[in-house]
């Protein structure tokens, strides 16, 4: 049997002790370091996110950094976002509605998502506590998802309807850019996005 001198042992007990204490000092460092929390849902907020697939639970918040944290963590994808103000003002409280299935086809013949009522289930949506029935001004669809909306006058698609929107900074009917050529301010009950 080999018997290692003195000098040895004593260097690996006192490796042994400095491995531990470096271990405690990790572990303690690691569990004094808060884990980052995902925002609350607050009913008056008036920056909201609403999973298409699953349009009985929207989500809003206080500020808009909550609601960019929320929509960030969770798998959907960002389609639209509608706004209360004109030219995609943030202020005044907007909603990002997304999707799980994914983007949009590029024909407008087969919508892909659809809100039927925006008089429900949003009575705690943007702003603060009134229904997105008629108060969109601005709309904005994200490129990636090749999505446009079209906005009707009525609940059930029904009424007049816009063309489909990619953006439009001011739905009062100036047919600039990508904006109607009719006034689609503050006038959607329902919409189809495709």
């Amino acid at each position: 049997m080999r018997t290692l001198p003195m000098k040895s042992a004593l260097a690996r007990t006192v490796l042994a002790v400095c491995a531990v204490l470096a271990l405690g000092a990790s572990t303690s460092t690691a569990a004094a370091t808060p884990a980052s929390q995902a925002p609350v849902p607050d009913p008056d907020g008036k920056y909201c996110s609403v999973e298409l697939t699953d349009q009985q639970k929207p989500a809003c918040f206080i500020t808009e950094q909550d609601l960019l944290s929320y929509n960030s963590a969770t798998a959907s994808v960002d389609l639209v976002a509608v706004y209360n103000w004109i030219n995609y003002e943030r202020g005044g409280g907007y909603t990002i509605y997304s999707g799980a299935d994914g983007a949009c086809s590029a024909s407008t013949s087969d919508p892909e998502y659809q809100v039927a009522d925006l008089n429900f289930p949003y009575t705690t949506s943007n702003p603060s506590g009134i229904a997105e029935n008629n108060t969109y001004s601005s709309v904005s669809t994200y490129t990636a998802q090749t999505c446009d909306i079209k906005l009707f006058d009525g609940a059930d698609f029904s009424g007049a309807s816009s063309e489909w929107i990619d953006r439009c900074t001011h739905l009062g009917g100036s047919g600039t850019g990508d904006c109607p050529s009719t006034n689609w301010y503050d006038r959607a009950s329902s919409f189809r996005l495709s």
